[in-house]
């Protein structure tokens, strides 16, 4: 019996979730193809019909989970009865949540982390090109509703997602409590804000 993409995507969707778990638990170099292909209660060689190696199973768990954060940052970009400077305090605190709460007690997926961010940097690239889109949107309505005043909107969104990376690193999550983590947040979009306000 031919296999149903619908069936397809429930099987790859399950070996994703699979190598995930495995991935917070063991870390990316101890986790092998036959322990994931176990966990989902097939053989590693059948595993192979859906992925061809453990990268490209890293690949798409990285792509599912900035799938996810770009959704909860569209959101916000969309959100209704926001200002500018209310929407870009939310978006970084948004992005530093997801962040935290999926690194701060897996630290074992920094693994994977390290791994993307050497072997498929197009996808954190492509990753950045959304942030800073997200951002000029922004800022835009923060210069039409007269509350920025910014020369170069694409330059400085640019800017300004270098200046929150730091809520953003794995290693940095482990050094403080998420009390601590969203106070420095708002402390450095308060001082982005206070550059970009617009004065009489």
């Amino acid at each position: 019996m031919t296999e149903s993409k619908q069936e397809s995507n429930k099987i790859k969707a399950d070996i994703l979730l699979a190598a995930q778990k495995r991935f917070r638990n063991f870390g990316y170099g101890k986790t092998t193809m036959a322990e994931v292909a176990s966990d989902v209660n097939m053989s590693a060689a059948n595993l192979y019909r859906y992925f061809d190696n453990k990268q490209d199973i890293a690949a798409e768990c990285a792509i599912q989970c900035m799938d996810d954060l770009n959704a909860l940052l569209e959101n916000i970009v969309v959100m209704p009865n926001l200002d500018a400077i209310q929407r870009l305090h939310l978006y970084v605190q948004t992005s530093m949540r997801y962040h935290f709460d999926m690194m701060h007690d897996a630290p074992r997926l920094n693994e994977l982390v390290e791994n993307i961010s050497t072997n498929h940097t197009e996808l954190i690239y492509k990753r950045n090109q959304k942030s800073e889109k997200q951002i000029v949107s922004i800022l835009q309505q923060g210069v039409d509703e007269g509350e920025f005043a910014v020369n170069d909107i694409a330059k400085t969104a640019s800017a300004i997602l270098k200046a929150t990376v730091f809520f953003t690193v794995p290693v940095f999550m482990h050094l403080y409590t998420i009390e601590e983590f969203e106070k420095m947040a708002v402390d450095v979009v308060t001082l982005i804000i206070n550059g970009l306000r617009k004065t009489n």
